[in-house]
């Protein structure tokens, strides 16, 4: 089996249920993990509530510099099943898409004013907590944008005011490396 050099985020894939037992075993352990949630308004009968969810249900993330001997240490937590892995070994998630979850974090609400964007079209958030997340816009509601983004593990749709996001616009090279 493989190992990626140095630091390096990967996924790890967990029992339904069991974020938060899996979450104290790695920390226990001395792991770093980063379990992504964002924040959610729940309208109830007599009043409104903020809710946290996580981002990827069934998974977390472990910064560590991975080796055979800490592979299995990780595999031994409970509630834990696998890291995400290919033929070769786990698979480091990159850095950026990281720096995406994170920003993804920062997210609270769902209902936004309309937007003047065609869906399929690549854009990037300008202003607000998310600045800087890049996606494409899969839903251009008249209250909202749906922006999919690239993350691992899949993809994560997220909803932005479409005053904080421009379109990413296209340089010659790209039209043209792309044709």
């Amino acid at each position: 089996m493989e190992y990626a050099p140095g630091l390096q985020w990967y996924v790890a894939r967990i029992r339904s249920n069991a974020e938060n037992l899996v979450l104290k075993g790695l920390e226990r352990k001395q792991f770093e993990v980063l379990n992504p949630t964002y924040q959610k308004e729940s309208t109830r009968k007599d009043r409104k509530k903020i809710l946290t969810r996580p981002i990827f249900v069934g998974y977390l993330f472990l910064h560590v510099e991975l080796n055979a001997e800490l592979h299995l240490e990780i595999l031994k937590t409970s509630g834990l099943i696998e890291l995400i892995k290919s033929r070769r070994g786990p698979i480091p998630v990159p850095q950026d898409q990281i720096d995406n979850v994170l920003l993804l974090e920062k997210h609270v609400g769902d209902l936004f004013e309309s937007p003047d964007y065609q869906e399929g079209e690549e854009a990037v958030v300008v202003e607000g907590p998310l600045k800087g997340l890049r996606g494409v816009i899969d839903e251009a509601d008249h209250r909202f944008l749906r922006i999919h983004v690239d993350a691992i593990p899949g993809a994560v749709k997220v909803e932005v005011l479409p005053k904080h996001v421009k379109s990413v616009e296209r340089n010659l090279y790209d039209v043209v490396s792309k044709s």
